[in-house]
């Protein structure tokens, strides 16, 4: 399955990269390390994002994450925009711990996502004609040369993000999911899985400094060292069920030796391991 790079289709110096093509043969799966937005402008077709299908038709946006396994099949032809970008390519102003939950219920993000009609959002009437004049507005400053050009392809592209949201976005109420918390729970359940600060903040859409920020001061503790403790947590709960060598505990717990999870435990605990072995036997 053909992998495409954002070095080839956005390339080092843009931020992102914008076309509209009239497809009328099945496009076959494929995965980008970028996020994808679909628009159709005319037609109709079946879309397939992470194997499940989507009927789609004119007025209709696709957002597809990074990662997602993605195919389509016109009926007879479909004419849509395609806009590809990077995650922290979306000013921190725009999305924000309010609204990135409703991003993610379009997301590939399994362990959050929501499981209604995620992938997709419809826009009609007067919305559709603002969002399609937009994308035409986008579609001509990306093929031209103007001075602001960048500037104002940002400008476009954050009103496109603003229209998304609001079709998202409902009332806050007490069962409204906390994205942070979320999170927590992911690298919990998920010690062995990439929780860099990088990784972690484009699953959220947030910029890197900002989820950062926005972690500590809803937990109290750095995401480094909340993802320490829990992979300690891990490691300690395999360890006690017995069963399992020295290197098959780091392994499963996110550590790349049983070297590296020893350095880990004493640092977080003021304590060498051989310590606490000793307490359990």
């Amino acid at each position: 399955m053909k992998e495409y790079k954002s070095e080839e289709r956005i390339g080092h110096e843009l931020t992102l990269s914008l076309f509209r093509k009239n497809e009328t043969r099945r496009v076959e799966p494929h995965t980008h390390d970028f996020i994808e937005i679909v628009y159709i402008m005319a037609g109709g077709g079946t879309e397939y994002i992470n194997d499940k299908a989507h009927a789609v038709r004119r007025g209709d946006l696709l957002f597809i994450n990074y990662g997602s396994k993605h195919a389509f099949t016109p009926d007879e032809s479909l004419d849509y925009v395609n806009i590809c970008f990077r995650p922290e390519f979306v000013g921190q102003d725009i999305i924000t711990k309010e609204n990135a939950f409703s991003l993610l219920q379009l997301t590939a993000f399994a362990e959050i996502q929501k499981e209604e009609e995620e992938g997709v959002v419809h826009f009609h009437g007067k919305e559709r004609e603002e969002l399609e004049h937009l994308l035409l507005t986008m579609l001509k400053e990306y093929g031209g040369s103007l001075p602001g050009r960048d500037t104002v392809l940002l400008s476009c592209m954050n009103l496109v993000i603003v229209y998304l949201l609001r079709k998202l976005t409902v009332a806050e109420d007490e069962d409204t999911p906390d994205i942070l918390a979320k999170i927590a729970r992911y690298i919990e359940e998920n010690p062995d899985a990439d929780l860099s600060l990088p990784t972690l903040a484009r699953k959220c859409f947030y910029n890197p400094s900002y989820f950062s920020r926005a972690f500590k001061k809803s937990f109290g503790i750095s995401l480094s060292d909340y993802v320490r403790d829990r992979k300690i947590a891990s490691a300690l709960s395999l360890f006690d069920a017995g069963g399992l060598s020295a290197d098959e505990i780091a392994e499963r717990s996110g550590f790349s030796s049983a070297a590296a999870f020893y350095r880990a435990y004493a640092k977080a605990r003021g304590e060498s391991f051989s310590a606490y072995r000793g307490k359990k036997k």
